[in-house]
């Protein structure tokens, strides 16, 4: 087969299989795959065994560009995105600003990023009562989606259950899907109150602040008023199972919810909060031990449909100011580079397969989002968005490394087994061995299918 590039000894990797062959690539798209190698291409590849999996996916990052850029921008952040294996973001417009509510706000952002990207992306806009007039607008111009949130922000509305049934409504109008953050913001503000007239400052208040009660009450009234207007709504950072089985039953009533979890739930836990404190200070936080072992099983029962990162990058002097006293520190942490890492770091543990790593970062977040027709399978006509996975290397987990701005990682010291040896995006390796070799400008914007 005739190609500008072939890719040899594949273990290539799906959702339901993995198969020896050869891609053919040529234009940024796979022109062909076959069982062994054919034609002339001009270029030849040896994955030497390699699994090669398809690019992710990851549709929970927040690249704080324009705004803060102080603590990350679009070019440092896709080259991290890169290192971990993530051809394709979904960039949220909550840490960043200005906040993106309109059509006219979603097109000068495509504007500003159109060279600042060494991946693909695609952006959410912001969800508000508002603005319920602008969703289809921004729709228009592009968006693959909307977030909003259920707790207080600057800027941005709490969205009682009143209101996000009226914001569903008018997403179905237009079949746009929503990702929320869900905690009960009164349940919070209680629980702070209480902490704060007690003096508490230690690590744990964290955990007692972002109760379950706070999480699960939300998460079911996001569930309730989805299924009762009919819209797609994604639920973000579950850290229970019993919300994704909350979630799992509701979709077998035709529910359209969609449950997202984070590489955080599966591999942190309480006593990491304890131990570290500002550095673990997520939300929601991380749960037990025994929480966190039934997400690793609903990922193998199919009731997981994305793993993404929320990916959060803050200086660490920013993180350090929580030392004393943990309200002083800001929540999130950085997780792009390393979110399909750890993930396959499960496979080699044999808590999850090869299989479900391609549909939990790639295939469904593709499909949910509306990109399925270019991103996410390995298949003829797709770009070639490829990651090649070496499940024998080791490699322990160091702020030295970390190539996001923030330079750390809340995994540091962690030793794991599996890891992304060469990313290519669009048919161009932008990153091989740990070294980012792909340019600002080479990712391109991307949005759903027409």
């Amino acid at each position: 087969m005739d190609a500008e590039l072939a890719v040899k000894n594949c273990r290539i990797v799906n959702s339901s299989l993995t198969y020896d062959g050869v891609i053919y690539i040529s234009g940024g798209k796979i022109i062909g795959i076959s069982k062994s190698l054919e034609g002339n291409p001009r270029e030849i590849l040896d994955a030497k065994r390699l699994h090669v999996l398809p690019g992710a996916v990851d549709a929970h990052v927040h690249m704080m560009d324009p705004g803060f850029t102080d603590r990350e921008d679009f070019m440092t952040g896709t080259r991290a995105a890169a290192r971990g294996g993530v051809t394709t973001i979904i960039e949220l417009p909550n840490q960043a600003r200005p906040l993106v509510f309109t059509a006219e706000g979603m097109e000068e952002k495509k504007s500003y990023l159109s060279d600042r990207s060494v991946v693909d992306f695609g952006l959410l806009g912001g969800l508000s009562l508002e603005h319920k007039k602008d969703l289809r607008g921004m729709w228009e111009a592009g968006a693959v989606g909307f977030k909003g949130f259920t707790i207080s922000r600057p800027d941005e509305q709490v969205l009682l259950p009143g209101y996000m049934a009226e914001i569903f409504e008018e997403l179905v109008t237009f079949d746009g899907v929503a990702l929320i953050h869900a905690e009960e913001d009164s349940i919070l503000k209680y629980n702070e109150k209480k902490l704060k007239a007690a003096g508490r400052k230690d690590f744990m208040s964290v955990a007692e602040w972002r109760s379950r009660l706070a999480e699960s009450l939300a998460v079911k009234q996001v569930v309730d008023v989805a299924e009762a207007t009919g819209a797609r709504v994604t639920v973000a950072h579950i850290s229970m199972p019993a919300l994704i089985q909350y979630i799992w039953l509701a979709r077998g009533r035709g529910a359209r919810v969609y449950a997202e979890t984070c590489a955080q739930y599966l591999t942190l836990h309480e006593e990491d909060l304890a131990m570290n404190g500002p550095f673990h200070k997520f939300t929601p936080p991380m749960r037990s031990r025994e929480e966190s072992e039934g997400i690793w099983k609903s990922l193998r029962t199919g009731k997981v449909d994305m793993v993404n990162s929320d990916h959060v990058p803050l200086p660490i002097e920013e993180k350090e100011k929580g030392l004393e006293d943990i309200w002083e520190a800001p929540f999130g942490m950085p997780g792009v580079e390393t979110t399909t890492r750890l993930l396959l770091d499960g496979v080699t543990r044999g808590l999850i397969s090869i299989n479900q790593v391609a549909r939990l970062r790639s295939e469904n977040a593709a499909g949910i989002y509306g990109l399925s027709d270019e991103k996410g399978f390995i298949e003829v006509g797709y770009d070639a968005d490829l990651v090649f996975a070496d499940l024998e290397k080791e490699t322990v987990l160091e702020d030295k490394d970390v190539i996001s701005k923030c330079k750390w990682t809340p995994y540091r010291g962690r030793k794991i087994r599996g890891d992304i040896v060469l990313t290519m995006v669009r048919g161009k390796v932008v990153m091989k061995d740990g070294q980012v070799t792909g340019s600002p400008g080479w990712g391109r914007f991307v949005t759903r299918a027409h």
